[in-house]
């Protein structure tokens, strides 16, 4: 059997060692008997013949001279070498510690959680932080514990027996080798939904066949406190001695997860951005042709009208609906055109009242269809701004259509919709202070914090792409302008839009412009 490169290598340091300390005690014997001989002889010998004089002290004088030599040449070889040998000794150990502790500091800062479990016992001898992390436990709350034990364990403590005897099943298979098909549905009955039940079956199968490792399985598993994690889950068989040990290795997939599907919902909402905008060109084309058609019909009911022809009062009343109507719908189309006309941001002084009026036109038919009141209270001294119009279209048009979205979800009566229109001032500076206030359904609580964050959205099923707000927030930023928002979860919600005003010298000077 060929044996690994590292154990080789193992074998071939102890080996050295072991020469080593043969050769060193040799010399060291040497060289001990040899400084005995040439230096401590004499002078012992002479002591203990002047100690014990006598031929009746001869044998005695004898057998204390050699026990003395051995006695000294064995003692100090062996002095030297167990001093060498401790040296070496606490070195060795000093690496071993060294090499512990780093992989002892590398098992705990892992990011993966790793267990490990003794064979066949299947008890849990040791997890690193991020293992108890991931299944919702201490540590050491895990250690000592049967695997078995976790994966039957419900969230409220109590077992499932049909999982129990699932479980039992599987030891059964795996002492002869064979592990027990895995039947998905009862995985959904426990608490750490199937990991450690799979976890069991197939460390049986890894134990009998000494199988090195699994392939990475993806699971969702449930703690204790009822929270699902996504997770990656493999093993590997270790051997030290006759003690066999299962490594298990779980990956939190939440964060990659979490990635993954913000990436997707980008995806698909980049998609619907350029979808929708290519519906904005669309619409703005259809305008234009509706356009034609509708004038002829204006036109050609304003040529009756003006017609000298005796008419019945049902007519007369058809003849100005046709006209009234017309009209209304060419207001609709110029003001659809304006806010779809493609133009260079450029900044101009925009009046506001003017904005927010051609606005609410767009939308003004379907509010009052659907019981909203709307009042407008624009004062009629408010500084203009400066700002791109249609961009600053785009933010009203945005902030009425949620608004009607909102009383539209509460339905009832008494529906309010206000806009108001106020000069402020801050620091000293100019502000022109909008209010868009509605007593529909309101925000919840959860959701104020990220209602300005790109493509987030309430009303996903309805066709709300969560763009609006966010395009608003960047257009009022842009031009040094703030958005806020306060709301009432089924009360109502007030948005609050300041952007600087065009100082009154400025105003003066650009009146003066145009009077001359």
């Amino acid at each position: 059997m060929k044996l690994p490169k590292g154990l080789i290598v193992n074998e071939k340091n102890n080996l050295k060692i072991i020469l080593f300390f043969i050769l060193l005690t040799t010399a060291l014997t040497v060289g001990v008997i040899l400084f005995w001989e040439k230096v401590l002889l004499k002078p012992f010998y002479s002591w203990v013949d002047a100690r014990y004089p006598g031929v009746e002290n001869a044998e005695r004088r004898r057998l204390i001279q050699q026990r003395t030599e051995h006695f000294f040449i064995s003692v100090t070889v062996d002095s030297i070498v167990v001093s060498l040998l401790l040296v070496v000794v606490r070195r060795q150990q000093r690496k071993l510690s060294e090499s512990e502790e780093r992989y002892r500091l590398l098992f705990e800062h892992a990011n993966d959680g790793i267990g490990v479990v003794a064979v066949p016992a299947y008890k849990i001898v040791q997890v690193n932080r991020k293992f108890g992390e991931i299944l919702g436990y201490q540590p050491q709350e895990l250690i000592e514990k049967d695997v078995r034990e976790l994966a039957r364990l419900s969230a409220d403590g109590s077992t499932s027996p049909e999982l129990s005897a699932w479980i039992d099943e599987t030891i059964a298979h795996a002492e002869h080798g064979q592990a027990a098909p895995l039947d998905i549905r009862k995985l959904y009955q426990c608490p750490i939904r199937g990991m450690l039940a799979e976890l069991y079956a197939r460390l049986a199968a890894f134990v009998v066949s000494s199988a090195p490792e699994s392939s990475e399985q993806e699971l969702t598993i449930q703690t204790p406190a009822g929270v699902f994690v996504p997770v990656s889950v493999s093993f590997s068989t270790l051997s030290t001695g006759d003690e066999r040990l299962v490594i298990l290795i779980i990956r939190d997939l939440s964060e990659r997860r979490r990635l993954q599907e913000e990436k997707e919902e980008m995806q698909r909402q980049l998609f619907q951005s350029s979808k929708l905008a290519s519906i904005g060109e669309l619409s703005a084309g259809v305008a234009h042709e509706i356009n034609n058609p509708l004038n002829a019909i204006i036109n050609f009911a304003q040529l009756l009208k003006d017609e000298e022809a005796s008419r019945t009062p049902l007519e007369e009343r058809s003849i100005n609906g046709i006209i009234d109507e017309g009209g209304r719908i060419t207001r609709i189309v110029r003001d659809l055109l304006t806010f779809a006309r493609r133009e260079s941001h450029e900044l101009t002084r925009v009046n506001i009242s003017e904005i927010v009026n051609n606005s609410t036109s767009l939308f003004g038919h379907q509010l009052q269809k659907d019981g909203i009141e709307v009042e407008i209270d624009i004062a009629e001294d408010l500084p203009p701004v400066k700002a791109d119009g249609s961009r600053l279209r785009q933010v009203v048009v945005n902030m009425i259509s949620n608004a009607h979205h909102a009383l539209k979800a509460k339905g009832g009566g008494g529906l309010l919709f206000r806009i108001t229109g106020r000069a402020a001032e801050r620091e000293g500076k100019p502000l022109v202070r909008i209010e868009f206030y509605d007593n529909g359904v309101g925000i919840r609580p959860p959701d104020m914090d990220k209602i300005f964050d790109p493509f987030f959205t309430t009303r996903r099923d309805y066709g709300g792409t969560g763009l609006g707000l966010s395009l608003s927030f960047g257009i009022i930023r842009d031009y040094g302008g703030t958005i806020t928002v306060e709301s009432e979860s089924g009360s109502y919600t007030r948005f609050v839009v300041e952007l600087p005003a065009v100082a009154q010298q400025e105003r003066e000077y650009a009146e003066s412009l145009v009077g001359g």
